[in-house]
């Protein structure tokens, strides 16, 4: 037993590890506006368009830090997710967006009648029906 205690940390140490992927940077918009008031009412009109177009989902906008308010968007894309994250840091906007792959390696792939067939097991050849 203490042999397994001893070792718990080495162990702990050599499994991997879940990591979030990396989100891309924020990107400067062209837009400007006078105050930080001005740019949270431009993220607040963002998210209710999204919302009236059919967006999967749109929040926002909250306070993630003092002068830092975000919103984002989503939207189902292929395997998985397109997310936008709206910024205003005092008047400054800037955005990213990026895409969360939901399951597995072929998460990625746009759902299709081919790519639902190669997933089918009962499809595969060499594979007995049970």
């Amino acid at each position: 037993m203490i042999r397994v205690l001893l070792l718990a940390p080495f162990l702990l140490a050599a499994a991997p590890q879940h990591r979030e992927p990396e989100l891309p940077d924020f990107e400067a918009s062209a837009e400007r506006f006078a105050d930080a008031a001005g740019c949270r009412d431009h993220i607040v009109r963002l998210v209710a368009d999204a919302r009236g177009s059919g967006f999967d989902a749109a929040e926002g906008p909250y306070d993630f830090e003092a002068g830092d308010v975000r919103a984002h968007t989503v939207r189902a894309e292929g395997g998985g997710h397109r997310i936008a994250e709206y910024r205003c840091l005092a008047e400054r906007l800037s955005a990213r967006s990026w895409t969360h792959a939901m399951g597995g390696p072929d998460a990625a792939e746009e759902f299709t009648v081919e790519s639902a067939a190669r997933r089918a097991e009962w499809l595969q050849q060499g594979r007995r029906q049970q």
